[in-house]
């Protein structure tokens, strides 16, 4: 039997080469998009199509080529779309209209948990309620994900917090509820092996929650190396400097933000990641050393 084709967008993003590794174990067929870094796709076994998915000519010739009928669709408002909330929804529409044109049955969009209860500050995530209300609005046939807090922000060498043997940095120190970008491409997988079920459904991916004293706690046992934790920049500090994830942060602190649960998730895939599976997973500290002796 032919892999069913899958096209991923924003691939050696973040969020991904995850999706397309969970993507590929399901025993996909997986292209991803990347305007340059073909090495970096073709190590994951997934095919590159060098493209701008934020242009309507290079999705339409993407989708062409590969002739997916499948597409899980990325947006980024801090890199693709600098910060710019209307240029992020619009390379959504981009998306959804391609899909559209090129016949895609089964379009998976990458959204946020909790998107329509946050403060309109939360700039990079208000934009995701839009995209989702065009796609619903579109006729495409859809399922929507929408992930919480990711484990891989524990890692971040980009934005300046990479993760060091026997420390952990983070922007809060309070409970928050987390997920992993690779239980992110095993729910589109599920979703997209049973359409009949999730299509015009989404689903909140939340796995584990836990305080920044736990996380570290689970990198003690996953590594054995006794770890020092601490907030990555004063609540001052990331109140002046960082005001949109900020305001994203006091939802998640104050209101205990996103309303879903992990047993919830849990009901769909039963062994998604805690933060001792993620740290297993992750293997590695920015600097190449292995996690787990």
């Amino acid at each position: 039997m032919e892999e069913e084709k899958v096209l991923v967008l924003c691939a050696t993003g973040k969020a991904g080469r995850n999706v397309c590794r969970a993507l590929i174990e399901a025993g996909f067929q997986v292209y991803g998009t990347t305007r340059s870094n073909t090495q970096k796709l073709s190590d994951l076994a997934v095919t590159p199509v060098l493209s701008d998915y934020t242009r309507r000519e290079d999705l339409d010739r993407a989708l062409m080529e590969t002739g997916a009928k499948k597409i899980f669709v990325i947006t980024d408002y801090f890199g693709a779309a600098k910060s710019n909330g209307e240029l992020e929804i619009s390379h959504g529409k981009v998306a959804i209209d391609a899909a559209k044109s090129a016949g895609v049955e089964h379009l998976v969009f990458m959204s946020v948990a909790d998107a329509e209860f946050m403060d309109e500050r939360v700039k990079h995530v208000k934009t995701k309620v839009v995209i989702e209300d065009y796609l619903r609005a579109s006729g495409v046939n859809f399922s929507i994900l929408r992930p919480c807090a990711f484990f891989e922000n524990f890692d971040d060498p980009a934005n300046w917090n990479p993760l060091k043997k026997g420390r952990l940095k983070f922007l809060s120190d309070k409970e928050i509820k987390y997920c992993s970008t690779y239980d992110l491409g095993r729910a589109a997988a599920i979703m997209f092996k049973d359409p009949a079920t999730w299509l015009g459904k989404s689903l909140d991916v939340i796995s584990w929650k836990g305080d920044l004293s736990q996380v570290a706690a689970a990198l003690e046992k996953v590594g054995g190396v006794k770890v020092k934790f601490g907030l990555a920049m004063p609540i001052f500090l990331r109140r002046l400097l960082l005001k949109d994830v900020h305001s994203m942060f006091v939802y998640y602190e104050e209101q205990g933000g996103p309303k879903g649960e992990p047993e919830e998730f849990k009901k769909i895939l039963p062994d998604a990641f805690n933060a001792e599976d993620w740290f297993r997973f992750h293997g590695v500290y920015s600097d190449g050393e292995r996690i787990a002796g």
